[in-house]
């Protein structure tokens, strides 16, 4: 028996210098010597796959680590007598690894079993079990079982509640909260979200103060809401500077509050600082920055700039076509600002450009007559007559030339990363 004693303390090592992988291999070899020495049905051996199981659960190794958890379940059921921690602690990971894994169903099952387990032996009271009860409830969220989750998320909360535990507090309540803004039940969800803040202490501050934020913005409860949404960009901005996603999230947010409040003018302001905040980093998310960029022109279209609500479109789809990306949104907010100005002939030529660069044998085509019909019409139906119309007029390829060799000496000029707001020009630029 000394070798399995020098893996063990092999596993411990490795495991404790954060060696994961080095900690797998000798475990492996721990429960082979178990083997040799036909011990696999001992108190040790199951402890020994359920150290294993957790290893593997850690590197992400989930296959592994609930096979292992499975074994290590059933060989603490057979010894749990009168106690059962060292199975409850081991039914407990392998829901959770069969959670992480997408496996909701066979996940909620067996937290199901746990409770029943704890109930049993008489656990109610325990912090343990109110996190078995916690979890649960994430399990069955949807459909039918929502019932169910808030009222596991209710008893767990009382236990947490008895226990002072704030962290844990805070949690069950927005859980709660959650469930009901689900519902649109916004009058049930911002009390919980209230008292949750009320607990919440350092960065989960700022988390619990962003969703309480949200809530009241989603309640139609605006001046609540901004003052929250002011007070997290604040505490986000000292916390992880002003080039951190969640601060353009948070600042966004508020951009889009105003914006709802009819002050579009301070969301401009916003929305062009995390614009240039965007613009400074080299590894900036081209998705958000490009949605960005969206949202100023639309803004700048609100105020009636319709020659800076251009210029910021036309360079977002320099950006789309540069990165190879999907230029479709852009073109159709280009053909909507044209036909919101009534210039018919300009939003005809972004057409040509959509043609220059659609695939009319594939589906993006299609998808592009799509967005071109609801920017000309949005109450028509996918294929209006003017969309057809206007691509028939678009057969003369002498009318067709001068436009296309606009368009190309625009694609030709060098991209420049930093967005500057050119000057007005004549009326029949592109």
């Amino acid at each position: 028996m000394g070798k399995i004693q020098q893996f063990r303390k092999r596993v411990a090592q490795q495991y404790n210098a954060f060696d994961l992988e080095e900690a797998a291999k000798a475990g492996e070899a721990l429960l082979r010597e178990h083997w040799n020495n036909r011990s696999m049905m001992t108190l040790g051996y199951a402890q020994d796959i359920y150290n294993l199981a957790r290893v593997y659960d850690e590197l992400g190794d989930f296959e592994r680590a609930v096979e292992l958890y499975t074994d290590g379940a059933h060989l603490f059921s057979r010894h749990c007598v009168g106690d059962a921690t060292a199975y409850t602690n081991c039914l407990n990971n392998l829901a959770a690894a069969l959670y992480d894994m997408g496996l909701e169903g066979p996940s909620a099952h067996l937290f199901g079993q746990l409770v029943s387990v704890k109930r049993f032996f008489k656990h109610e009271e325990d912090e343990a079990f109110a996190d078995t009860l916690y979890n649960l409830a994430n399990s069955v969220t949807d459909g039918i079982y929502e019932p169910l989750a808030r009222s596991l998320h209710k008893e767990a909360l009382a236990i947490r509640r008895a226990s002072n535990n704030a962290q844990d507090v805070m949690d069950s309540l927005h859980s709660l909260a959650f469930l009901h803004e689900e519902k649109e039940e916004y009058e049930k969800a911002v009390p919980l979200a209230e008292t949750a803040m009320q607990l919440a202490q350092g960065d989960d501050y700022a988390c619990a103060c962003h969703y309480l934020a949200t809530l009241y913005d989603a309640w139609g409860q605006y001046d609540k809401a901004l003052p929250l949404y002011e007070e997290v960009m604040d505490l986000t901005r000292e916390r992880v500077g002003r080039t951190h996603h969640s601060y353009f999230e948070v600042a966004a947010d508020r951009a889009r509050l105003l914006e709802k409040m009819g002050r579009p003018r301070e969301a401009l302001t916003i929305m062009t600082e995390i614009r240039a905040l965007y613009e400074g980093m080299e590894d900036a998310a081209f998705y958000a920055y490009s949605d960005c960029l969206r949202t100023i022109s639309d803004l700048h279209k609100q105020l009636g700039e319709y020659d800076h609500a251009e210029a910021v479109l036309l360079h977002s789809l320099k950006l789309n076509r540069k990165q190879n990306e999907d230029m479709t949104d852009n073109i159709a907010d280009l053909i909507k600002l044209h036909l919101h100005q009534r210039d018919h002939r300009r939003a005809l030529e972004v057409l040509v450009y959509a043609l220059m660069h659609s695939d009319s044998k594939g589906p993006e085509l299609a998808e592009l007559l799509i967005k071109l019909a609801e920017a000309f019409n949005p109450s028509a139906d996918p294929a209006p007559d003017i969309i057809l119309n206007a691509v028939r007029e678009m057969n003369d390829r002498a009318a067709l030339a001068p436009i296309i060799d606009k368009w190309r000496k625009w694609e030709n000029e060098p991209f420049i990363p930093a967005f500057v707001m050119p000057p007005p020009t004549d009326p029949d630029r592109t």
